[in-house]
Formats: structure tokens, C-alpha cells, sequence
């Protein structure tokens, strides 16, 4: 009787204590049949018409933000890794991003077009992730999730957002004090709807700050002393976060690429109010006046780490990445070495930067660089395609892509903590001013102006300057403007195909046109137009082994096509096999006769 007793007792019990657990997991089952939030339950979802290919699912990347979903990189690619395709994710915050122009002028973007142009037969994808106000949690989170789409390498530009950034210990995004466990924690409850749910019914309601610059609603700790509690607790957060990342991708054979961090120094007052910090600034001032660069460089590097308004990383950060390159093995890429080598004073300036940290267009395309020649360096795949190209060239960005990145830095300069003081107002009206300056500057600044500031569809504003330029015969500028209209059409074969016919036959312009044709072919294409196209260009420079991985190409999509048959007996001319040149070029000549 007593054994049957206890047993009806622990019965009793255990139904007591599992039944919330039963009924949470019963609500949860509920919600997600009834698809609850279900937009937001993935990193990537489908294209639409296209499912084979993948984006990232902006709706996924709002849990890491209360009021705020940031711009990110639609950059597609196969869920299902092609043969011979080399994958790139690259992880970081705004910088990464490309903030403050179009995704397209970001280091990843750039990235990409030079290993399309300088390796021969190869798929390249590069695959941006980095997203504004995301620190090293994000990336940890993120680094996980992309596992299963079989990344070749990794690239992490990462740790300026630790201190205001999403979860950081500082911010007013998900701060949640300092304790790592309980921040990862919450990130992963909101993997379950039940979770997210919660969270909608407990979200604030906007405020009126909301009108303020996103640096400004992040913070909520506005001083964080060198040496301090929340100072150190940032650099832990960053060094648990980024090394079990990189040691997760070391795990599975996956290289890491990790940069270390610039930050304009010569050109950038302190952010915060800390005396040291100024003096130190007006001492680095000095000191470059009086010729001394290395003692200069120095000084305002400790005027950097002085300075309690933590938007700039400190450089502990970039001693715990140095760390990460020893004891796991990731490639170090040395980009503020560049930053410095780079900027017209021989210190990272305004030359190099267009705000505090943000790289400008040339700075974007310079560390692409680097990355660039780590990659093919350190990888043996890069190294056994890559072919230097005597068409790849750095060109500058379009007139439309140069005002658009100039609006958002007039606004974040307008406000906390670049001008201190200011009521919301008082901000409003400065930006309005900068603002109104482009509208009355021509069509196209105030198309660009009139676009980031009133969130206006990008490609139709791209399309109405390209109108513009076309009215005007500028040649030149009708092109950029086809390129970055491109981006954002890149499965529009109609628009893609009236952009290349524009100045593939202008020699003056063929870095362009095996730029554009490029970008296009490295997504599958029905139509041998854009092969044709370029195995022609890359005759015409005489690069046979280019022309030969096009024609191959075009020969899969139609081996019957004039353009082929003609492009093959010039290439068979130029490799001196005269026979196979006449009998390809009989071919042409009958396809000639037929229509």
C-alpha cells in the first residue's frame, strides 16, 4: 500500500511539474501550424519565380532589433552548392554593409567582381550578411545558420558595435546587463514562435526619439570609462562570441579571413567629453603639424581609446583579433594597416573614411583588395584559377550612387554625437538644410536625395537618371548607371540585355562591359547572349583562355547559335588551327544563308 502511495505521489507530481512544459510545447505546436510569424522563422528564404535560389529573409533579421529592420544585401545564390563554386559569407556591421552607399559599392560586392574577373572557369558567390548596429552576437548566431549552405570561406570584419551595437553592454538594443550566457539564451528563444509572440505583445510602442539618428537611440550608456567594468565586459563578449564562431568554422575545415579594425583617427574629434581624450586629440594635431607621423598616429590612436563614447572600437578589439589569428588559426587581413598606408596623411583621415569609421567608395574597393589577395594566397582552389585580368579595373562610383551615400552622413552628423546639444528640431533642420542643397543641385542629386530620404524604390530612380544620361550622351554615365540598375535586375534578362547592347561594341569601354557580363553570367542564363558576348570581348583582348570557358559556355546553351559558330573560327584563327577556324566558320556562313 505505502509503495503504491508513493508512486501515486510522484505520479502526481511529475504530471504537476511537466504540465506547463506540456502546455507551452502545445502552444507552441499550435502557433506554428497556424503559422504564426513563419516570415520569420529563417535566415534565407526563396526568390520569387525562382526557388532554387536563396536571399536573405529581411523579416529573419528584425529579432535582433526592437523598432528597426536593417537594409541588407539581396544577394542571391542556389540553396543547392553547384560544381565547382566557390561560396564566400562575409559577417560584419554597417561597414561590411557598405553604409553609406548600395550594397553593390560594400568591400564583399567589390570582392566578388575581382575573383569574377581574376579566375578563369570558376563560380564565384560572395554572400554579404553584414547589417547596421550588429555586433558579435549577431555574428554568432548568424555563423551557424549558414553551415548547411557549405561555405568555401569565411569573412568577418566585426567589433566596432560591441559597447551600442544590438546586445551589446552598453546599448539600449536588448542590452540586458552584461551576462553573455543570458543574452544567447534570448537569442535562442527566439527561435520558437511562442517566444515571439511574447515579444509582440510586450513591444514598446514607437517613441518620439524614434525621429532621432539610430546612434543616438542606441545608447544608453553614454560614458564607458577605458578600463571599466562595461569596457571590459564588451571586450569579453567579443572575444567568447567571435572565437567560438571561429572555432566552429575551424571545426568543420572552413577558413576564417578576420580584419582588424580602422577608424578614422586624424579627421575624427572624440565622440564623448573626456579631457584626456581632447588633449590627446590636440596633442596628435600637433604633432602631424610639426612633421612627426609615427608619433601622431600613436597620439591619436590613445585619443581614440580614451574617448568614452564607444562608436570606435577600442584596441584591445583588435588585440583579441590578433589573438584569434594565433590560437585558431584565422587569416589575418590587415585592414587597418591599409587604412593607414592609404589616407593622404599617412594616418586614417578623411581621405580614406567618410565619417568616423565608415570606409568611403576607394576604401571599400581597396579592402576588397586585401581580401582579395589573402584569399588567392592562402586558398588552393583561388590559387589554381586565379588569371590575372588586364580587364579589371577600379572604376568610381555613379553620380546617383555618390549623392545617395552622401544624404544618410549628412543625417548622422546632423545629430548625437557629432552635434551635441541639439534638440530633435534643432537637428531636423540642420539635416533639411544639407538636404535641400542637393534638390536645387540637378535632377539627379535630388532623384538620389529625394531616394534615400523618402525610402524611394532604388531601381526606379535608378532608371530615371539613366534616362537622364542617355538624353544627354553620356556615354560614360549611362553605363555606371546600367551597372548598378543591374544589381537589382539581375534576373531581368530584357534590362540586362538593352545594357550590355549599349556599349558592348565601344572598345573604350570594355572594362565595363566585362564587368557587367561578368555579374550577369555568374547566374544561371537560358539565353547565350551574355556567354556569346563575352567570349567575344575576351577575343578581341586576345585572352584565349577567357574566350575558351565563355565559348564552352554558349556551347552548352546553344551549340547552334551564329555568334558561336562565328566565335569559334576566330578563335580557332588565333590558336592557329586553321582547319577546325574554316569549318566552324562554314558553319556560320550556312546559318547566314538559312535566315
Amino acid at each position: 500500500m505505502a509503495n503504491n502511495k508513493k508512486n501515486q505521489n510522484l505520479l502526481f507530481w511529475g504530471i504537476t511539474l511537466l504540465f506547463p512544459v506540456i502546455l507551452l510545447l502545445l502552444v507552441e505546436g499550435a502557433l506554428r501550424i497556424s503559422g504564426y510569424k513563419s516570415n520569420t522563422a529563417d535566415l534565407f528564404m526563396e526568390v520569387p519565380t525562382l526557388p532554387e535560389y536563396k536571399i536573405v529573409n529581411p523579416e529573419f533579421v528584425g529579432r535582433y532589433f526592437p523598432n528597426f529592420v536593417p537594409q541588407l544585401a539581396p544577394n542571391p545564390f542556389k540553396e543547392k552548392k553547384p560544381e565547382n563554386t566557390y561560396r564566400i559569407f562575409v559577417f560584419g556591421g554597417s561597414s561590411t554593409q557598405g553604409f553609406p552607399y548600395n550594397f553593390y559599392e560594400s568591400f564583399s560586392a567589390k570582392l566578388e567582381q575581382r575573383l569574377l574577373l581574376e579566375t578563369n572557369g570558376l563560380n564565384i558567390e560572395v554572400i554579404n550578411l553584414g547589417m547596421t548596429a550588429v555586433n558579435s552576437y549577431v555574428v554568432w548566431d548568424l555563423s551557424s545558420r549558414v553551415m548547411e549552405y557549405e561555405p568555401d570561406a569565411v569573412i568577418i570584419y566585426a567589433g566596432h558595435n560591441e559597447y551600442y551595437g544590438s546586445f551589446g553592454v552598453g546599448s539600449s538594443q536588448f542590452g540586458l546587463g552584461k551576462n553573455i550566457g543570458l543574452k544567447r539564451l534570448i537569442i535562442k528563444l527566439k527561435n520558437f514562435a511562442l517566444y515571439r509572440l511574447l515579444e509582440d505583445l510586450m513591444k514598446p510602442e514607437k517613441s518620439e526619439t524614434e525621429s532621432r539618428t539610430m546612434m543616438a537611440r542606441v545608447v544608453s550608456e553614454s560614458e564607458i570609462e577605458l578600463g571599466g567594468d562595461t569596457y571590459q565586459a564588451g571586450l569579453r563578449q567579443f572575444r567568447e562570441n567571435i572565437g567560438d564562431v571561429i572555432s566552429n568554422f575551424k571545426e568543420e575545415g572552413i577558413p576564417v579571413y578576420i580584419g582588424n579594425l580602422a577608424s578614422n583617427l586624424k579627421d575624427q574629434a572624440p565622440l564623448g567629453d573626456n579631457e584626456e581624450a581632447r588633449l590627446e586629440f590636440e596633442r596628435g594635431i600637433a604633432l602631424y603639424d610639426a612633421g612627426e607621423i609615427d608619433s601622431a598616429l600613436t597620439a591619436f590612436e590613445k585619443s581614440k581609446d580614451l574617448d568614452d563614447t564607444r562608436f570606435r572600437a577600442p584596441s584591445a578589439i583588435n588585440d583579441i583579433i590578433y589573438e584569434f589569428s594565433d590560437k585558431y588559426d584565422a587569416t589575418l587581413v590587415d585592414v587597418r594597416k591599409l587604412s593607414i598606408d592609404s589616407s593622404r596623411s599617412h594616418i586614417p583621415d578623411n581621405s580614406f573614411f567618410d565619417d568616423h569609421l565608415h570606409p568611403n567608395w576607394r576604401g571599400h574597393q581597396m579592402i576588397a583588395d586585401v581580401f582579395f589577395n589573402s584569399l588567392v594566397k592562402n586558398d588552393p582552389v583561388l590559387k589554381k584559377y586565379y588569371l590575372p585580368n588586364e580587364l579589371f579595373e577600379w572604376h568610381s562610383i555613379s553620380h546617383f550612387e555618390d549623392t545617395f551615400s552622401k544624404i544618410p552622413i549628412a543625417r548622422l552628423t546632423a545629430g548625437y554625437p557629432f552635434s551635441k546639444g541639439l534638440t530633435a528640431d534643432q537637428e531636423y533642420r540642420n539635416f533639411q538644410n544639407i538636404f535641400n542643397s542637393y534638390l536645387r543641385k540637378s535632377y539627379v542629386d535630388s532623384l538620389a536625395a529625394v531616394t534615400w530620404r523618402y525610402n524611394k524604390p532604388t531601381v526606379l530612380s535608378l532608371t530615371d537618371a539613366l534616362n537622364d544620361y542617355h538624353k544627354k550622351e553620356d556615354t560614360v554615365a549611362v553605363v555606371k548607371h546600367y551597372l548598378d540598375l543591374g544589381y537589382w535586375q539581375l534576373f531581368n534578362e530584357s534590362l540586362l540585355k538593352k545594357g550590355v547592347s549599349y556599349s558592348i561594341n565601344n572598345r573604350n569601354l570594355d572594362s565595363y562591359n566585362a564587368l557587367f557580363l561578368h555579374i550577369i553570367n555568374s547566374k544561371d542564363r537560358e539565353d547565350a547572349f551574355f556567354s556569346n558576348s563575352l567570349s567575344a570581348i575576351y577575343l578581341l583582348h586576345q585572352d584565349l583562355d577567357r574566350a575558351s570557358v565563355w565559348l564552352k559556355k554558349s556551347e552548352e546553351l546553344d551549340p547552334e547559335s551564329k555568334e558561336l559558330l562565328y566565335n569559334y573560327a576566330r578563335y580557332y584563327v588565333m590558336s592557329g588551327d586553321t582547319l577546325q577556324a574554316r569549318e566552324y566558320y562554314q558553319r556560320y556562313m550556312n546559318q547566314v544563308r538559312q535566315n
